[in-house]
């Protein structure tokens, strides 16, 4: 019975899209395949895009917090060089961001680079703008 039901829901489908061309014609469908091509492409691309910035800002946020570990157990040149690579994956995301985000990770980029020169030089303080800029890389991720 399943199968015959089967059957049938594809003859009639078949049915229907033989008459829709008829009246259509062959071109407007064509045309309309190749809107969907389109459409498909574009938001692909659109996700590819936000999948890349995400990923980067996530791997950049887990730099930072390692960076503050580091801070916390006095490795000042460990904490130096993950301040470095927090860096390299906002610069990143600033490949795969618009026009909007990328200003705000300039912004944190800069304040990381900051932060970095900071610890280098042993000054006092640096947690807690290391956990600011964590809080603000988890404003952009919450977007």
């Amino acid at each position: 019975m399943l199968r015959f039901l089967g059957m049938l829901t594809i003859v009639v489908l078949a049915f229907v899209c033989g008459v829709y061309i008829g009246r259509q014609g062959p071109e407007t469908l064509l045309h309309k395949a190749k809107q969907l091509g389109t459409q498909v492409l574009a938001s692909t691309n659109t996700l590819e895009r936000n999948l890349s910035l995400r990923t980067s800002l996530v791997n950049a946020k887990e730099r930072l917090v390692q960076a503050k570990s580091e801070l916390l157990d006095k490795n000042y040149g460990k904490a130096a060089t993950g301040l470095g690579e927090a860096r390299q994956a906002l610069k990143k995301a600033m490949e795969a961001a618009d026009e909007e985000n990328k200003q705000k990770l300039k912004e944190e980029m800069e304040k990381v680079e900051a932060v970095k020169r900071d610890v280098q030089a042993l000054k006092t303080g640096v947690q807690a703008r290391v956990d600011e800029i964590v809080n603000e890389l988890d404003g952009l991720l919450t977007r």
